[in-house]
């Protein structure tokens, strides 16, 4: 990606398994806002330089929790008894790293398959250009992220097909959809998202971590209404 062609336009930051759900869960579930954060140590920073109890640090390397950090990468360590009122400072392999690559952005988004309508509703809304960051691994393609590209193609097309004008990258990501998934009720959808992304890349990974569940988590589509928004270095429910 050329940070530089993001200027003016919305980026939509998509890491699907994990970090795009468990921030919109965070946030749901009453954060006051999550920081995001190129290294552990920057996090740490963070937490040093705020009231005691006020920051909770998040993330994950590898998959797996950081040393000393309170959460990890998964939905389930962010419930509101935990994260309420808190500010996360968070960071992770890949998501975090996207995000803070596309600060040329005028707007920064997270999307996932949970806020997936209500991020479309957004941007439907809009009349700037939509650039969907696919966060991938360690700067390789992930399925689960072409995946719920090409989801967010798909529909917003269906709401105005000529107003959009696809690349490449985006008519490729709306073939995978189409081929990847079928069904209509919410139920369907998301049984057949989860069916797939057992069979990514990052998939494979979180079954092969012990996270099994967290796929069918990052799967519920539609399931939250809310979309985290980078104002200064804070993602926010606006």
């Amino acid at each position: 990606m050329h940070a530089e062609s993001l200027s003016g336009g919305t980026a939509v930051i998509i890491d699907i398994l994990r970090a795009s759900s468990t921030i919109t869960t965070a946030l749901l579930n009453g954060a006051s806002c999550v920081i995001p954060c190129g290294t552990p140590d920057e996090a740490r920073k963070i937490r040093q330089a705020s009231p005691i109890n006020s920051v909770l640090l998040g993330g994950e390397r590898g998959g797996v929790l950081i040393e000393g950090f309170d959460c990890g990468n998964s939905p389930t360590e962010y419930p509101s008894s935990r994260v309420s009122g808190k500010t996360i400072a968070f960071t992770t392999t890949n998501g975090t790293k996207a995000l803070l690559k596309s600060a040329a952005a005028e707007t920064i988004l997270i999307g996932a398959f949970v806020n997936r309508q209500a991020l479309v509703d957004r941007l439907h809304a809009d009349q700037r250009a939509v650039h969907l960051v696919c966060a991938g691994t360690d700067g390789e393609i992930t399925g689960e992220d072409v995946l719920f590209a090409g989801a967010v193609v798909e529909i917003l097309l269906a709401l105005q097909q000529d107003r959009w004008d696809l690349n490449d990258s985006a008519r490729i990501a709306r073939a995978f959809w189409q081929q990847s998934i079928n069904g209509e009720t919410r139920e369907a959808l998301s049984a057949g998202i989860e069916s797939a992304m057992r069979q990514t890349h990052g998939g494979l990974n979180l079954i092969d971590l012990g996270y099994d569940n967290d796929i069918n988590l990052c799967s519920a589509v539609d399931s939250i209404g809310v979309v985290p928004v980078l104002h200064g270095n804070q993602l926010v429910l606006d």
